[in-house]
């Protein structure tokens, strides 16, 4: 299980895989990370997102775009996820990181090749990041 990154032009196309539909949100979550951390400390911080989306795979993108919002307005690098639920339209999580620069390399989530599926004993997605 995981994701990795797919050279898209000047996009980066991530494909997402998990045995859970929540765990999906987890490794977008992971994903953004790792193109926003600069590897440098900074205070432990917190936030607690909640969501609404009447679409799964356009919640995964809103997901993600709290998340860079997070990062570009709070200067809040995400680390990983303490809890997350789904329910109905309604994403509740979570979300610890810590303050520090991230790096201003994702701009949003876009809805270009989205996809969230359930794939046989696990779930797939793809999203596009707009760099």
């Amino acid at each position: 299980m995981g994701y990795c990154f797919v050279d898209h032009g000047g996009e980066v196309e991530v494909e997402l895989e998990s045995s859970s539909e929540a765990g999906i949100f987890e490794e977008a979550l992971g994903a953004l990370a790792e193109l926003v951390s600069t590897g440098e400390g900074g205070a432990a911080a917190a936030h607690e997102v909640e969501l609404g989306s009447r679409d799964r795979a356009l919640l995964l993108v809103d997901w993600l775009n709290e998340l860079v919002f997070l990062a570009e307005v709070e200067q809040f690098v995400p680390e990983g996820v303490d809890s997350i639920e789904l329910a109905g339209d309604t994403l509740h999580a979570s979300v610890r990181g810590r303050r520090g620069r991230p790096r201003h390399l994702v701009k949003a989530a876009t809805l270009n090749r989205l996809d969230l599926r359930q794939e046989g004993d696990g779930w797939h997605a793809r999203v596009v990041l707009d760099v």
